[in-house]
């Protein structure tokens, strides 16, 4: 090994010189590897990324929540009545709190101006709870309600309204189809969760008591209930309650139970599998910048034959040429693959300030950037370090 070092130190410096000598070709091959690396960075990353913001969405709406659907069959669907689903929070300890819907569209209508089209939801108090819904003004609907004619607008809904002339929303009545509400609440702006199979859609809609949807819904039945486990509750444990619950009251009825944990999972290997896609494609360019180094030292080892050869007849074995040239290729991929690693993160960071995602950097796909470059240039040097080695002294110092 105290042998080896100084050898190694000198072949670094040779590498270097030579690599300084030959300017053009040396930026050409720091072109074509630092492309390639910044391809694979920037893809790596922005899946990761786009995996961390799909689980944080989910963390948004917590965890502990389950959607509670019919399925539909042979014989059609059935729908939850309105009584069991209400009564799921007091029945299965296992749940928290439990949120029916009646889900209709319409067209709303203030002084006689549309202001909106979109989902009219027929719910009770707790839906609001469940999917961290807040409010700009007034209240939510309550059960209390009943059947009343009160509404709650979405945001985009209330912009529509002051764009109308409302001077205040809260109080203010609202055609909902043909039938007239009094605005009892608004809602604050609310992005939607496009990583969740229902979506709400809550600035777009207009919410009623459930009482009162069957009157503007074209199908007054329940196709929703959107439930949340109680605390130190295994989601598996919550599911199988629910379904000995409404097994118990409506033996028929086929549900389809899905929990933020199975989801999230699935994401994650959803986004795992899309992750390592994006960096198969960013490797396609690697490759092609990794066959732009082996082209440069082939190159190389034709222009300096008569150098080998006087090493090789100075007394250098077969060995120090191929060290040599080896690590002139890993000295130049490395340098390659640093600034790519710099052009990918500054790719990803401009990705994420246009689409409004947090900028992670990934240590992961760093080191891989780090570890690739070094693959690239042992692999893609072996040949014209093998070639140089295995050249004959004799017609290297008869060439040109």
């Amino acid at each position: 090994m105290p042998g080896i070092l100084p050898i190694l130190g000198a072949n670094a410096r040779q590498a270097v010189d030579s690599l300084a000598r030959a300017r053009l070709r040396t930026a050409l091959g720091l072109v074509g590897i630092m492309i390639g690396i910044s391809s694979v960075i920037a893809m790596v990353s922005l899946g990761e990324i786009a995996k961390e913001q799909a689980r944080r969405q989910f963390e948004a709406l917590g965890t502990d929540v389950l959607l509670v659907r019919t399925l539909t069959t042979m014989a059609g669907s059935q729908a939850i009545s309105l009584a069991d689903a209400i009564g799921l929070a007091e029945a299965v300890p296992a749940v928290a709190e439990a949120a029916p819907r009646i889900l209709g569209h319409g067209e709303f209508r203030h002084a006689g101006r549309k202001v909106g089209q979109g989902r009219v939801q027929g719910v009770t108090a707790a839906f609001a709870s469940i999917n961290r819904m807040s409010l700009q003004a007034g209240r939510f609907v309550s059960l209390l309600d009943a059947d009343r004619h009160f509404c709650v607008v979405g945001a985009a809904v209330a912009d529509a309204m002051r764009q109308g002339g409302a001077r205040r929303i809260v109080g203010e009545t609202l055609e909902v189809g043909d039938i007239l509400f009094t605005v009892v609440g608004v809602l604050d702006p609310r992005p939607e969760n496009y990583a969740l199979p229902v979506q709400v859609e809550a600035d777009q809609s207009v919410f009623v008591p459930i009482g009162a949807a069957g009157r503007v819904a074209d199908n007054p039945a329940i196709e929703l209930a959107v439930a949340r486990s109680s605390a130190g509750v295994d989601y598996r444990a919550a599911v199988a309650d629910i379904r000995s619950w409404f097994r118990g009251r409506s033996p028929d009825l086929q549900l389809d139970i899905i929990t933020a944990k199975e989801l999230i999972a699935q994401m994650e290997a959803q986004m795992q599998t899309f992750a390592l896609l994006l960096g198969s494609v960013g490797s396609i360019s690697l490759v092609v910048g990794g066959i732009g180094i082996m082209n440069i030292m082939l190159v190389s080892v034709a222009e300096r034959r008569r150098e080998i050869a006087i090493r090789r007849a100075l007394g250098a074995r077969r060995r120090d040429i191929q060290s040599q040239f080896l690590i002139e290729s890993v000295i130049l991929t490395l340098a390659g693959g640093l600034l790519g690693i710099l052009l990918g993160l500054a790719a990803t960071w401009a990705i994420c300030r246009f689409t409004g995602w947090e900028f992670l950097i990934s240590g992961m796909s760093v080191a891989s950037g780090l570890g690739t470059a070094a693959a690239a240039g042992l692999f893609f040097g072996f040949q014209p370090a093998r070639q140089a080695a295995r050249l004959d002294p004799i017609a290297g110092l008869q060439a040109e």
